[in-house]
């Protein structure tokens, strides 16, 4: 495989290491935080202009047309700055699921207004019975009404939720298997929301649905097609952030190794001492195992086989948490106390590396997903990376 990048892959990745650097610095981040409520509508549109909301978009609805492998590239380097904005969640997620829909006004609209950055979509899936995005028990029903269709139901765990314009909303229809997708635009009369900050530094929030009536184009995926287009975009969005997760280990990595090199200790630096260098070969270790199983889930997403999807990605989340953890957690302990105050960004790609684990869907979860079809899917050796 060819692991060299294109022209054009290079200038996203340089644009988008010069913007992180320039624009956004670990104090204008922690800034964000504290006025902004963990999103910034300025560096929003800044990654509208950019192009990055419309790469993962194909080009028919307005997108760039990028490949997961470009969309990678690019979070790589988002994951390295922490950025707090869901591009993933909403430019690749959502998008994929609006994509996933019959071709309409509707869909061509928000796609658009999606890869402009005019509109914020967040997914609202999860319900107090379900344990992740995957789970697809859900209780939330949608009733025709002579205007449309009526909701009612709550959603928790809605992310990026209170910065949303609208939020796509999974539903039961009466009598019928399967669950369907629906637009739920921010106002509506019946939806209402209780926000929550995360140790993340971003904004939570649980969706209450008190038989909102939304339009007959609002379905914008039928029953008997909602659960396979879920767990695809599903798919796409987790290795996105998977690639998010490698940009943040590389950027403890380079912070940690910095540190020992300039903090001394008995007359030298602490890069001298052998077991410290331990420690960082270690984390390099689980931080280039986390970038071979990466290169394999995109692998599989671009193969077009669903059972090597689905094998593979669920093996790239047990090992990209377990290493994500652990490289973080070292980073924390080579910095001493300084790692654990809020003032220094080590401690932040830990509260990432949390919150990561536990979201979609648990080791639990893709263990057993990963191994149901263990031995009928062959496991790819190399990368992704091709030109």
């Amino acid at each position: 495989m060819n692991f060299d990048m294109t022209d054009e892959q290079r200038m996203l990745v340089d644009g988008a290491q010069r913007y992180v650097r320039e624009r956004y610095d670990f104090e204008t981040r922690r800034g964000i935080i504290k006025r902004e409520k963990g999103f910034s509508t300025q560096h929003w549109h800044d990654y509208a202009n950019l192009g990055w909301l419309a790469l993962a978009i194909a080009e028919e609805d307005g997108g760039l047309n990028g490949s997961d492998v470009d969309v990678a590239l690019l979070m790589e380097i988002l994951g390295e700055g922490l950025l707090l904005e869901p591009v993933a969640e909403c430019a690749v997620l959502c998008a994929s699921l609006i994509g996933a829909g019959a071709k309409g006004p509707l869909r061509e609209s928000l796609l658009m207004r999606i890869a402009s950055g005019e509109m914020l979509i967040a997914l609202a899936h999860q319900e107090q019975t379900t344990r992740h995005e995957y789970d697809r028990q859900i209780h939330t029903t949608a009733r025709r009404v002579a205007d449309g269709w009526e909701l009612s139901g709550v959603k928790q765990r809605v992310f990026f939720g209170v910065n949303a314009d609208a939020w796509l909303v999974s539903a039961t229809l009466e009598g019928k298997p399967g669950l369907a997708i629906f637009l739920v635009e921010a106002g509506s009369p019946g939806a209402t929301l209780d926000s929550y900050e995360l140790i993340s530094g971003s904004h939570g929030a649980d969706l209450h649905l008190d038989r909102v009536i939304v339009r007959e184009c609002s379905m914008l995926i039928a029953p008997d097609k909602g659960a396979d287009a879920l767990e695809y975009a599903l798919d796409r969005a987790l290795v996105a952030n998977g690639a998010m997760c490698l940009g943040s280990m590389e950027g403890v990595m380079a912070m940690t190794a910095d540190y020992l090199k300039t903090r001394v200790q008995y007359g030298k630096p602490l890069a001298q001492f052998q077991a410290l260098q331990h420690r960082m070969a270690e984390m390099f270790v689980e931080t280039d195992l986390a970038r071979s199983i990466l290169f394999g889930a995109l692998a599989a997403l671009e193969s077009g086989d669903v059972e090597r999807r689905r094998f593979s990605v669920s093996g790239m989340k047990v090992v990209l948490a377990k290493a994500y953890l652990f490289v973080t957690a070292q980073g924390i302990q080579l910095h001493g106390g300084i790692g654990t105050t809020e003032e220094y960004a080590v401690g932040h790609h830990y509260k990432a590396a949390v919150v990561f684990d536990q979201r979609w869907g648990d080791s639990d979860f893709h263990l057993q997903r990963s191994s149901t079809d263990q031995n009928q899917v062959e496991q790819p050796m190399g990368g992704a990376l091709h030109a």
